[in-house]
């Protein structure tokens, strides 16, 4: 498959501190508002996975979502719409640079394998992308070759890290 876009920009990345990508994630990605009901989840109501998410996600109304918000969801990301991709993608990525993300890594990891999935969930992985910008999906570039550079994740996870940049 193709990458989502395929930009000069996308292409030719300089590698970014932790501040400077901050400031960018900031930028690019504004909090939006959380979707309701069924436009929260990817799959249609007979799916219980679906509705146990959109039930425990109940109690986050605001825009932005709190780390104890994130640690419902880092295993639950496919469940997510796209909708619901735009409203935990700030917080998301800005809680991966935070020293509360050093703590337990597990946020960052399981984000990271969202972003570079097998072949057979490429497709869906996709459409839960399709309400981002060229200007946000290059941001996900610049994060994750963030991660690529970083003393952990350039170690850890390398093959899945370049994976999820060549998919992007």
């Amino acid at each position: 498959m193709q990458p989502i876009f395929t930009t000069p920009q996308s292409r030719a990345l300089c590698p970014m501190n932790s501040d400077q990508l901050r400031r960018k994630i900031e930028k690019v990605f504004p909090y939006v508002e959380k979707p309701k009901g069924m436009a929260l989840s990817f799959h249609a109501d007979d799916c219980d996975q679906c509705s146990y998410l959109r039930n425990d996600l109940g109690r986050y109304t605001d825009t932005l979502l709190p780390p104890e918000g994130i640690r419902e969801i880092y295993q639950e990301m496919s469940c997510l719409s796209a909708a619901a991709w735009r409203w935990v993608l700030p917080s998301y990525l800005l809680f991966s640079l935070s020293e509360k993300a050093g703590y337990d890594q597990t946020e960052t990891e399981f984000l990271i394998y969202n972003l570079s999935p097998e072949l057979k969930h490429q497709l869906e992985t996709r459409k839960r992308l399709s309400a981002l910008n060229q200007e946000q999906i290059s941001c996900l570039i610049h994060f994750l070759e963030w991660c690529k550079d970083h003393e952990h994740w350039g170690q850890y996870c390398p093959d899945e890290i370049s994976s999820a940049i060549t998919f992007l």
